[in-house]
Parts: structure tokens; C-alpha cells; sequence
């Protein structure tokens, strides 16, 4: 029979173990809540940062806009600014040594874009002068930077006339064009 030391150890070691696998089953159960607590915030933590991503993509894609929507209002007429251009054209056409006589402008819809605020303007011209100079008018028309899209020119001889001698031919040329303008706000 074993001795009552002896007993009184198993007993001791048994309750020591039996501490031991309770400890280590609380410890074991703590900690893997404290797992499944840092998966959440881990995982809280990964979408806010998509979040940012996304805010921060979508600032980009707002910013790179708003900068392609500047550059691109630099090609068109600005609402209400029908007038101006027409001045400009004007001086530009006797600037060029050439006698202008715009006879029509009107607008009409830009069927090109879905956007409601813009439209086209339509202009009908005659220009008299020498030839040289209605060419240089017209490659200063299609280097202007705005959208302008010639539709229809005509030129004839009209006449001749002597200077110093020399003949210096005048030609007459009807232009129709148009420019991408911006609807004027009523």
C-alpha cells in the first residue's frame, strides 16, 4: 500500500495539474478571442485604408477633370463671349489686309457631345483681297485656338488692278465655319 507522503504528493501534483490544464484552457480560450479580436480590427483596418485608396483616387480622377475641363474650355467661346469673338475674327480678317463682310451668325445645337451647355456657332463670310493674304488669313483661322471647323469656302478672280505696273489680282472667297461655344446663361 502506498505511503500517505506519497498519496498526498499524486494528490498535489494531480491538483497542480489539473490548475495547470484549467490555466491553460482559460489562457488558450483569452487568447484566441484576443485572435479573432485583432482579425476584426485588422480587418477594419484594411478597409479603411480601400477607403482612403479610393478617396484618394477619387481626388485624383476630380483633380485631373477639373484640369481637363480647364484645357478644354480654352478651345471654345466662352458664354457670352459671341460678341468679343466676333471682334477678334473682324480684326484678324483686317489684319490680314482683307475687307470682311460677316453675313450671317447664328447658333445651332453641337450634336458631337452630350453636353447640354454647349452649342455651335455658325459663320458665313465674305472676304475680298489679295490672294497671299486670304491664304494667310485662313491658316491663322485654322491655327487659332479654338475649335473651328471650316464647313465650305469659295474663291474667285474677281479683278485686276496695276500697281507700280505690276498686276496684283483681288479674289473673293465666302467662307462658312463654326465654333464650339458655350451657352449663354439667360
Amino acid at each position: 500500500m502506498p505511503k500517505k507522503q506519497t498519496k498526498i504528493l499524486f494528490l498535489a501534483l494531480l491538483l497542480t495539474d489539473i490548475l495547470f490544464i484549467g490555466i491553460f484552457i482559460f489562457i488558450f480560450i483569452f487568447t484566441k478571442g484576443l485572435i479573432a479580436k485583432s482579425i476584426d480590427i485588422e480587418d477594419q483596418i484594411k478597409t479603411e485604408l480601400k477607403k482612403e485608396n479610393i478617396a484618394t483616387l477619387m481626388k485624383d480622377d476630380i483633380a485631373s477633370g477639373k484640369a481637363y475641363q480647364e484645357q478644354m474650355s480654352n478651345y471654345v467661346i466662352k458664354s457670352d463671349g459671341t460678341v468679343q469673338f466676333i471682334e477678334i475674327l473682324e480684326k484678324l480678317v483686317s489684319e490680314s489686309d482683307l475687307r470682311p463682310d460677316i453675313r450671317n451668325v447664328s447658333t445651332e445645337p453641337y450634336n458631337k457631345t452630350n453636353n447640354q451647355n454647349v452649342e455651335l456657332l455658325r459663320i458665313n463670310m465674305d472676304i475680298t483681297g489679295e490672294w497671299q493674304n486670304i491664304q494667310f488669313f485662313l491658316k491663322a483661322l485654322e491655327n487659332y485656338p479654338l475649335e473651328i471647323t471650316i464647313d465650305k469656302i469659295s474663291l474667285n478672280k474677281i479683278s485686276d488692278y496695276n500697281v507700280k505696273g505690276k498686276k496684283m489680282p483681288q479674289w473673293s472667297g465666302s467662307l462658312n465655319f463654326t465654333v464650339v461655344k458655350i451657352k449663354d446663361t439667360k
